[in-house]
């Protein structure tokens, strides 16, 4: 038992709760910065935001479901067979949910908050505008590399988020759809008791 404690123990030391929010909010918030000065630079309108606050976070709520539903079935023992989401699925139980072990709620909605502003305001209100959805969708996957199933999801996501941004024009839209999942995963992983597993390393690289 002391053994298993101990090895618990090193891995939350590994990531204390200040250190993952200050590396959060920095690299989110240095996006929104850096998003405005590009937009600015390129002449690519970003603001406002929205014309219909109430009408984007709505659909970007409901809108952000569909990617959740996705997430729930990837971590379920039925995505284990399957190649991508089996790979994924050790990726996020085993990596990714250590990493925020020591986050609180309040971490969870600033990091989430951030992450959608700055992502959003780069990918689809920059990105998207100047290169089309293609080729933001691939980089938003290639910025989020852990492995390559991860890469090909976040790909997916990107399109399916790059797809609201051009059906509604609104920046809103896909920002609120990313803080919206993004908090509804970090609580899921947070707060939902997963077993320890052997990930087989080669496949996700």
């Amino acid at each position: 038992m002391s053994v298993i404690m101990n090895d618990q123990m090193k891995t939350e030391m590994q990531y204390p709760r200040h250190k993952v929010l200050a590396l959060g909010a920095a690299v989110e918030g240095g996006l929104v910065v850096i998003s405005l000065f590009v937009a600015g630079y390129l002449n690519v309108e970003i603001l406002p935001l929205t014309r219909n606050a109430l009408r984007d976070i709505f659909i970007g709520t409901v809108g952000a479901l569909p990617p959740f539903v996705l997430f729930l079935f990837t971590l379920s023992e039925s995505a284990k067979k399957i190649p991508v989401l089996g790979s994924l699925r050790g990726t996020v139980i085993n990596e990714v949910r250590h990493v925020f072990s020591n986050s609180t709620v309040l971490d969870f909605v600033i990091i989430s908050l951030l992450a959608g502003i700055g992502e959003e305001l780069l990918f689809r209100g920059i990105i998207q505008v100047k290169l089309g959805i293609i080729a933001a969708s691939i980089l938003f996957g290639l910025v989020h590399y852990i492995s390559r199933a991860y890469v090909i999801i976040t790909v997916i996501m990107g399109l399916y988020i790059g797809m609201f941004f051009r059906i509604y024009e609104s920046l809103l839209v896909p920002i609120q759809i990313h803080f919206v999942y993004d908090l509804m995963a970090l609580l899921y992983l947070k707060y939902r008791a997963f077993p320890k597993e052997k990930t087989d390393r080669s496949s996700l690289l």
